[in-house]
């Protein structure tokens, strides 16, 4: 059993870099062992996990914290509004079970027909330019406006809303000034869960309420275990880890097609490939490049390696997607791929609860695309392509796209 690995700096294999130099990454990771000891130039030490069967393990050991306080390490920041995110059991079992009347598949169904009608009304303002900036125009506006359903945001709120959520995702501002945009948009929440408890239902079940606020607010009465920090906290998280995690899906998952165009015929010429289409750019393309860090609160075996007590460790989930181990011809996209158990979306306990939201905005929005225009190509030449980086996603500043008019046979949709 290995204790003791060799200790060297290592290739920089963060979301950006797996996002701008995928091959020269994974040929690099898998000359190293799966588990190992990483010391970043800063001085920042962790073990690195990289491979997919050691990376499932890690998931789901109850060993590995993600509760970086318990051993006196720092809270990430960019986290620290989610009491979900940065706890473990029996609080976080406790908190997800509440959330979990948001995501309910009959609440998911029932959101899909609105995302269609966003999307086509977002699509419709595009048709007659042949150019768009599918950041800007489609991957951002669709999730905001989709959760702020879910959510129960009020429809004259909504505009208003879209701009905070903008201002607050936004990586120009410096750290007090998101922190202030933050306060504020806990402050909207504040007010409009005092306002939803004045008008709440509570002859409803939590999964009858006609939308998520007032399903945690009932959920708050009938058990008393939630108190308004931690539902704040769990809206503001919602937003803006749903937002951004679909956001990237739509971009990312849209240029890896882009960019392999072969692919994207396709399913342009075969809707029906879409859901597999989505698990592989998922697998493939890697915007969550790692899990967000845990703590070994014990000595934990990952692979026959030790993993101290008190180490951090940092789980690699794009370079476990890559693993050719797990994954035949692992390097290729490959849309018709069936058996496809990725880790995009984590695994275990700390599985994204929001991966169905993503799987149907992103797999509605990139459809859409795909089947209203003809000739979808990049607008400008790939290198030139910007990206932005928060916490553990990474995703693109702007995807410029030129396309053919509207089809007549869609046209109106």
């Amino acid at each position: 059993m290995q204790t003791k690995p060799d200790l060297e700096p290592l290739l920089d294999f963060s979301p950006y870099r797996l996002l701008t130099e995928p091959d020269a990454v994974h040929q690099r990771m898998r000359t190293e062992p799966p588990v190992r000891l990483v010391r970043e130039e800063s001085g920042f030490t962790y073990w690195l996990i990289s491979r997919y069967a050691e990376a499932r393990q890690a998931l789901r050991a109850p060993g590995l914290s993600n509760d970086p306080r318990r051993l006196g390490h720092p809270v990430d920041t960019a986290n620290a509004y989610s009491p979900m995110a940065n706890n473990d059991p029996p609080h976080h079992t406790r908190l997800r079970g509440l959330v979990s009347h948001g995501f309910t598949r009959r609440r998911i169904n029932a959101l899909a027909p609105r995302a269609e009608a966003v999307t086509g009304e977002l699509l419709d303002a595009l048709a007659p330019t042949g150019r768009a900036d599918v950041i800007a125009d489609l991957a951002f506006p669709l999730p905001v406006l989709v959760i702020c359903e879910l959510l129960g945001v009020p429809t004259q709120d909504r505009d208003a809303f879209r701009t905070w959520a903008a201002r607050t995702l936004s990586t120009a501002a410096g750290p007090r000034t998101r922190e202030e945009r933050s306060r504020r948009l806990r402050a909207y929440f504040t007010r409009l869960v005092a306002a939803k408890r004045a008008a709440v239902r509570p002859d409803l079940a939590p999964d009858e309420q006609p939308d998520l606020l007032s399903a945690l607010i009932v959920a708050q009465e009938q058990c008393s275990s939630l108190d308004d920090d931690e539902l704040i906290g769990l809206a503001v998280l919602l937003l803006v880890a749903g937002h951004e995690t679909t956001t990237n899906l739509i971009g990312n998952g849209l240029l890896t097609l882009l960019l392999h165009p072969d692919q994207l015929t396709l399913v342009r010429d075969d809707p029906a490939l879409l859901p597999s289409a989505m698990e592989e750019l998922l697998r493939y393309e890697g915007s969550a490049g790692q899990s967000a860090l845990r703590v070994a609160v014990d000595d934990v075996v990952i692979g026959g390696t030790v993993i101290p007590r008190g180490s951090v460790v940092n789980i690699g989930l794009s370079l476990a997607n890559r693993d050719p181990g797990a994954f035949l011809d692992a390097d290729t996209l490959d849309v018709r791929r069936t058996a496809n158990p990725h880790l995009a979306f984590g695994h275990g306990i700390h599985y994204c609860l929001g991966a169905p939201l993503a799987r149907m905005l992103a797999t509605t929005a990139v459809g859409a695309l795909l089947g209203r225009f003809d000739r979808l190509q990049l607008a400008v030449p790939a290198d030139e392509l910007r990206w932005r980086q928060i916490s553990i996603l990474c995703g693109l500043t702007t995807l410029p796209i030129s396309f053919a008019p509207v089809r007549p046979e869609t046209s109106g949709t």
